[in-house]
Order: C-alpha cells, then sequence, then structure tokens
C-alpha cells in the first residue's frame, strides 16, 4: 500500500527579509484544485562547492566565490567537475549494485548480455552474436519465471519494479524468483462501460489466504546450455516463507538472500556460493515477540568486504557492520533516535553519514559516525526543523539549508564539527506571499493519553486572533512508517488547497499519529495487530489538545484521507463521536479484504486474530457512523478492491445509516482516479462536500 497524497513544495531561497509581506488576494477555487497560482520555488541565491574549501553564491547573474573557512572572497574559476560535487557515489548508494528500471530488458553489469522475460519464461541474449538461450521453459499462466505477481511488486520490492532476476556484478550469473500462482484465489475487476462487460483477472491473496509459492533458481548464463539450480529453501514450509530480497555479492562470488515468514516476524540473512548454491549459511536473524520485522533494504558493501545492514534490534533503527560470514564487526550507531537512511560512506576516512529524527521526528538532522563503532555519533546539524546538508568535496564542510514550519528558515556555511561559520542568508516567503493573504503556521508539540509526545503542524487563517475557535481539516494517512507532518516551511505552508482552506476559516491540523511518524521501535510497532485502535486515540488526543490551546472549534472537525487514510477516515466517523465530517477515498474498510503480505506484517492472519480484525474493522462499526461520511472509490482500483467500499454501503444500509457516496467506472479509475476530466470531478466533489459540510 501506497500513500497518494500531494505535497507542493514552495521554500524559497533568498537574501531577503524573514517577515511576510500580507496581501489582500485570496485563493479561488479553482486554484485549491490545483489549477492556475502555484506557491512555486524562486532560487535567486544558488550556493555551489568550487572545491573542498571555496563555495560560490549565484546571484543575479553573478557568480563569488568564498573561502568556507574564514568567509573571505576569492578568485573565480570552473566550478567543480561532477565527481567533485557528488555526495553519494553511486557505488555507495544503498542497492545501488542491484540492477533495475523500468522495462523487462536488463542489461548485465560486464554490457555483455541481456535477460528478459516472454509469456513467464527467462531468456538471455548475447551481444554482438543475438544469441538467444532460454534459461526456463515452464512458464505458463500460474508459473511466473523472473517477473513478480500483484503482491511481490507491491508489497514486498516495491510497486512498479515487476522485474525478479539479479545479475551477477561480472555477467556470469543470474539468479531469479519462481512464482508459483496456483494455491492464490483469483479476483476479478470489472469494466462496466463497453457494452459487454470487460473481465479482468488478478492474483490477489486476501489475507488469511494462500500466497504464491516462490522458489530461488541460480544459473550460469556462460554455459552452452544453462541449467538453473535451485536454492534449497527446505528449512522453510514453502506455505509460510517469503523471499524479501537477493543479490550477488561485488566480487560476484556468492549470492545473499533474505527469506521471513508469512507473518514477517523474523528475517533471516543467507549466503550461498553463486556456483553451487546447494550448501547455503544463515548469517543470522533478525525478530520479534512484539512486532514484524521490516525489509530494511539491500546490505551496503564496502571495500574490504564487509556490509552495512539497518535493524531496530536495539529498539530503535541503528547501523551495523557485519563481516561477509555473518560476525557482528561493529555496531556503527547508537542511541535514543532513528538513522532514517545512509547518505554517504567515506571509507577512506572511515565514517558514515546518516539522516536521523535526533530532534524531531517531523524534522530531519545528520549525523557522522566511525565506522568502526568507537565513539559517540556526532550530530552535525543543529536547530529543529528540517535540514538539507550539502557537503564539500572531503566533507570538511557543508552548506545547511534549514526552514521550519513557522519560519521559511536560512543559509548556513558549517564545519564538519557541525559548528555554524557563518549564515549566508534567511530563505524568503514566496513571491505569491506578496499578493495572497497566507494561513499562519504553527509547529505544535502534544502530550498523548500515555505521555507520549506528537508532533504537529497548524495552519490557522490569516485573520485568527487570539480566542477564536475554528473549524479543523485533518488530512491523514496514519499507516505505518508514512508521515504527512513536517516541520518544513513548504510542507505546512505550500500547498494552496490548505491555503485555501485557511483563507475560508478553516485551520488546517497535520499531526502524525506515532506509527505514522515513530521514535523508535515500540512507537513504529503500536498498531501491531489491531490496525485504527492506536491510530484513532492519537488522532482524538491531537484534536482535544487543540481544542485545549483554544484553537479548534470542537464540533465543527473534519477528518479526510486516501487508502490507508481513507480506512482511517471511515474508521474515525464509526468509532468516534469527534467528527462532523469524514472523506474516505480508497479505503480498506475490512482488512481481511486486502492482500496478504502488507495486511499480515501488521495484522497477523484472520485465523489467529479475530478479535483483532473486528476491532480494526469499519464494516463491523458501520452501525455506529456518527457525522457526514463521503465514500469515494475507483472502479476498476487493482489495490484496494471496490469490494471494501461496497461491503461498508451495505452494512451502512442495512443500520439505517445515511452517507454520501461517489464511484468512477473508468477502466483508468484505479487507487488512483487516471482520467483527467474524472479525477478533476473528484477534486472538485471532496473539496466542495468538505466546505459546505463542515
Amino acid at each position: 500500500m501506497t500513500r497518494r497524497f500531494v505535497l507542493l513544495t514552495a521554500a524559497l531561497v533568498a537574501l531577503a527579509p524573514n517577515a511576510l509581506a500580507q496581501g489582500p488576494r485570496t485563493f479561488t477555487f479553482q486554484e485549491a484544485l490545483g489549477f492556475g497560482t502555484r506557491l512555486t520555488p524562486e532560487t535567486p541565491l544558488k550556493v555551489s562547492w568550487l572545491d573542498a574549501q571555496t563555495y560560490t553564491v549565484e546571484q543575479n547573474g553573478k557568480i563569488f566565490s568564498y573561502d568556507a573557512r574564514t568567509g573571505e572572497q576569492r578568485p573565480n574559476r570552473s566550478l567543480a567537475t561532477p565527481d567533485e560535487q557528488r555526495n553519494t557515489p553511486n557505488a555507495r548508494r544503498r542497492g545501488g549494485g542491484i540492477p533495475g528500471g523500468g522495462n523487462g530488458n536488463l542489461t548485465d553489469p560486464s554490457g555483455r548480455r541481456t535477460a528478459s522475460v516472454k509469456q513467464n519464461d527467462l531468456y538471455v541474449t548475447e551481444k554482438g552474436t543475438n544469441l538467444e538461450k532460454r534459461i526456463t521453459t515452464d512458464g505458463s499462466a500460474t508459473i511466473l519465471n523472473g517477473i513478480l505477481d500483484w503482491v511481490y511488486d507491491e508489497e514486498i520490492y516495491g510497486r512498479g519494479s515487476r522485474w525478479g532476476y539479479r545479475w551477477s556484478p561480472d555477467g556470469r550469473y543470474l539468479a531469479y524468483l519462481r512464482l508459483d500462482e496456483a494455491p492464490v484465489k483469483p479476483i476479478t475487476l470489472t469494466d462496466h462501460l463497453p457494452q459487454a462487460q470487460a473481465l479482468e483477472p488478478w492474483f490477489y491473496p486476501k489475507a488469511g489466504m494462500a500466497n504464491p509459492l516462490v522458489t530461488l533458481w541460480v544459473v550460469d548464463v556462460t554455459a552452452q546450455t544453462p541449467k538453473p539450480v535451485q536454492v534449497p529453501l527446505d528449512a522453510y514450509v514453502p506455505e509460510d516463507r517469503l523471499v524479501v530480497r537477493f543479490a550477488f555479492t561485488p566480487d560476484s562470488k556468492k549470492l545473499l538472500y533474505q527469506v521471513q515468514n508469512k507473518e514477517q516476524t523474523f528475517l533471516d540473512v543467507i549466503s550461498a556460493d553463486a556456483a553451487n548454491p546447494r550448501e547455503p549459511k544463515r548469517l543470522f536473524r533478525e525478530s520479534s515477540n512484539s512486532g514484524w520485522i521490516d525489509v530494511t533494504d539491500y546490505p551496503m558493501w564496502l571495500k574490504d568486504g564487509t556490509f552495512l545492514w539497518t535493524s531496530d534490534r536495539s529498539g530503535y533503527r541503528h547501523i551495523y557492520r557485519y563481516k561477509l560470514d555473518g560476525t557482528l564487526a561493529a555496531t556503527v550507531t547508537e542511541g535514543m533516535w532513528d538513522a532514517r537512511r545512509v547518505t554517504f560512506v567515506d571509507e577512506e576516512a572511515g565514517t558514515i553519514y546518516v539522516e536521523s529524527n535526533v530532534e524531531q521526528v517531523s524534522g530531519s538532522d545528520f549525523m557522522r559516525a566511525r565506522l568502526d563503532g568507537k565513539g559517540r555519533p556526532v550530530r552535525l546539524t543543529s536547530g529543529p526543523g528540517t535540514h538539507v546538508a550539502n557537503f564539500a568535496p572531503g566533507r570538511k564542510f557543508f552548506i545547511d539549508t534549514v526552514s521550519t514550519a513557522e519560519t521559511p528558515g536560512e543559509i548556513r556555511v558549517c564545519d564538519d564539527e557541525g559548528k555554524v561559520l557563518r549564515v549566508l542568508g534567511k530563505v524568503s516567503a514566496p513571491a505569491a506571499a506578496k499578493e495572497y493573504s497566507l494561513g499562519i503556521p504553527k509547529y505544535v508539540q502534544v502530550k498523548a493519553r500515555d505521555g507520549y509526545v506528537l508532533e504537529g503542524t497548524l495552519l490557522l487563517p490569516p485573520t485568527w486572533k487570539p480566542g477564536m475557535r475554528v473549524p479543523v481539516y485533518c488530512p491523514v494517512y496514519a499507516g505505518p512508517d508514512a508521515p504527512t507532518a513536517r516541520n518544513a516551511w513548504s510542507s505546512v505552508n505550500g500547498q494552496v488547497l490548505h491555503q485555501y482552506l485557511a483563507q475560508q476559516g478553516i485551520a488546517v491540523w497535520m499531526c502524525d499519529n506515532r506509527t505514522a511518524n515513530p521514535r523508535g521501535y515500540a512507537a513504529r510497532t503500536a498498531c501491531w495487530r489491531q490496525f485504527g485502535v492506536s491510530e484513532l486515540r492519537d488522532i482524538e488526543d491531537g484534536l482535544k489538545a487543540l481544542d485545549t490551546l483554544g484553537y479548534a472549534d470542537p464540533k465543527r472537525v473534519a477528518i479526510e484521507g486516501w487508502s490507508f487514510g481513507g480506512f482511517m477516515s471511515a474508521y474515525a466517523l464509526t468509532h468516534s463521536d469527534m467528527f462532523k465530517v469524514g472523506i474516505a477515498g480508497a479505503g480498506v474498510m475490512d482488512w481481511q479484504l486486502y492482500d496478504t503480505i502488507y495486511t499480515e506484517r501488521y495484522m497477523g492472519t484472520p485465523q489467529k486474530n479475530a478479535a483483532g480484525y473486528k476491532a480494526g474493522s469499519v464494516v463491523a462499526g458501520a452501525a455506529k457512523l456518527n457525522g457526514n461520511l463521503l465514500i469515494v472509490h475507483g472502479m476498476m482500483d487493482d489495490n484496494v478492491h471496490v469490494q471494501n467500499s461496497m461491503q461498508l454501503v451495505y452494512a451502512l444500509q442495512k443500520a439505517g445509516k445515511k452517507f454520501d457516496m461517489m464511484l468512477y467506472p473508468s477502466p483508468s479509475s484505479r487507487h488512483g482516479i487516471g482520467d483527467p476530466d474524472l479525477s478533476k470531478h473528484n477534486r472538485e466533489l471532496r473539496l466542495k462536500y468538505l466546505v459546505e459540510k463542515l
């Protein structure tokens, strides 16, 4: 499941005062829908690195060079080469050694061969001679070789990844997945527009049902007649295993792959010889009795043959260094914060750079740590907000562009210990701020009922004064690790829709529940086996805090979302009395109707967790509907099937409840409404409903 929402970036960089000059204009309804005026970025001040200690400032067509340490102006010369300027070489990117792309003809790293899938069989073609070798012969409607089915593509390897094979770096070996769809019960989507309805079948396993049976194979494509060899997975029951990652080591000698159980409470990292994979070795296992284990992508390989690994095992997400035999070489980062991603590895200096949430989960910071794990990580950025770091070649200095919800921010020159050497300029608001009356932004921290600190952003009407209570609009997604609130000026102020609502006297409140933007494993897994329950508590507590702070009219609160957010909106109106309006787009109305891999990761199976599924069901709570509910769905949605909305409609009708609904029957009305005319209709419908009902 992938969240769907649009963020219109509007943070501008300029040497200008911080104050926002307010204008008399208000946005029109059409502008709010995304037509016409935008809060678009302007970058009159451009900062680049010339070399390891010299940066350039380009303003009004003129370029000036400065010494990063002293700030003194230097003679101008050519900018640094692309190799000098880049901060994260491709060879060191996480998963960077994995050939991929949006097509099915992937060339091996040596450039000598191309793999492709035809009618679910895998082929390799020699370049130059065009000699084609057929690798598999059993491809069929239910046997997929080297190509992913819907659920593996959507929930494991990432929407659009599609191709289930990997080359070794030397181009000799090809590893691939074989998926057997025979156990999977198909579903049928119906296109109602043709005179003869068009039926579209999909293999789609629903929670508690069987997954496709997966096996892993390796083949030496240099052989005259390549013969695939199956990698043993005998340690796992066929119906209870997922192969969630596989790739070769940089020297092409080993295949490293990751296996999980169906409910994803453990993850094994396993190594096998590429030439003879019949005797694999498990390097280590990640496991949990209190939640799920996330797939954190491929190992990041270092030149000495060790690799970096991301894990939640300490209670927080951190980086570990392993030897190829599975021995832990170092704990690279640690602390009561999460390492969100590795941004750069400097092997010569023995350091690693990571983005973290050390100060705020709704912001971002950058840290430096030693690859040998010695010493404490160094925080390089300072102060609240969202930091964007641009390091000089050699990383002795960096440019830090920072903003918060309330201030467009500033551009800083910092040294490698995080000391701010100078501020180059304040970041200004968009030019549109001079024409339009923009809302009043605020960053807010509130405590949930158990004391957990929630972070949110609030956009108040331009005319708001202390003591005024206004209606509140809550756009949500709320799904695990899918935040919507960012302590950044553009996130809060840059959406024309939100500015339009503020000008209509409606406050926009974005406050992530703890599972959507967590700090630590306990917060991340608070929704385990009970979707909706923990999330709604946090959403309610955030709104109660707004009431206590004197901002909100508690009788006029709206909630809206799509996909998981659609579930959350409908769930709120059927499990709480705090909402006057709810708009539920393409929501999962009963988790038994969604796919196995996503749902069982968080909920377990319906067979083992019947109470949790009932507690998280909108359909089961239909008789308790409060407020005005609008249900919206694309009838050809292959992700969250329209069956979800139909089951809710039936339950609401049986309970005698009033509600509103809109269906979109176009073949392009999938998990998003693709037809431009229907998309416009959808946006107009939802905005009118919100304003009229609230």
